[in-house]
């Protein structure tokens, strides 16, 4: 996951995590920061291969193998939320912004079209399950959710989103 390293060592990479990390400083309710992409990665391939749906995705989208699905599925889910901070500055939907933002750091790292479409697609599906998501949309969305310690969060009580979490409703253990 050479392609993957260097995104996380870009400086556009890093320049969003601060953004993030400054428009939530304040914030009581769930960060966007880079251990909870962390988080919806590891979940998002833990979904993909106890679903078996990691042999779809792979021969669905011409992939070469088990290793490179990984990629696509990490860089997926450390790229996700990458643009949130422009949702809070300018009004913007943060998974479009994010998509455009991840094609740019992949195609600067080698990523092919066909990969650039595969990632930025589950990225702009990773807010809600619609008719036409793709399974790496879907299982991003859930691992979006499911990393989440809502039980245990102190601002559950006002979170609008509390009550459609998945880890809100049943305890989940891996």
């Amino acid at each position: 996951m050479d392609r993957l390293e260097k995104i996380l060592e870009d400086s556009l990479y890093q320049q969003c995590l601060y953004q993030n990390a400054r428009a939530e400083v304040n914030r009581k309710f769930c960060h966007h920061d880079f251990q909870h992409m962390v988080d919806v990665s590891r979940i998002t391939y833990i979904l993909m291969l106890e679903s078996g749906d990691i042999r779809n995705f792979i021969a669905e989208n011409g992939l070469r193998d088990l290793q490179q699905a990984k990629e696509l599925i990490y860089t997926a889910g450390m790229l996700h939320d990458i643009a949130r901070w422009k949702e809070y500055e300018e009004g913007v939907d943060h998974s479009e912004a994010g998509a455009e933002i991840a094609a740019e750091l992949m195609a600067k790292y080698g990523f092919s079209s066909q990969e650039i479409r595969i990632v930025t697609q589950a990225i702009r599906q990773h807010r809600g399950i619609d008719a036409g998501v793709t399974v790496l949309g879907e299982k991003l969305f859930r691992a979006d959710n499911l990393s989440r310690a809502c039980r245990q969060c102190p601002a559950n009580a006002e979170c609008y989103k509390y009550g459609d979490m998945e880890t809100s409703r049943r305890l989940l253990i891996y």
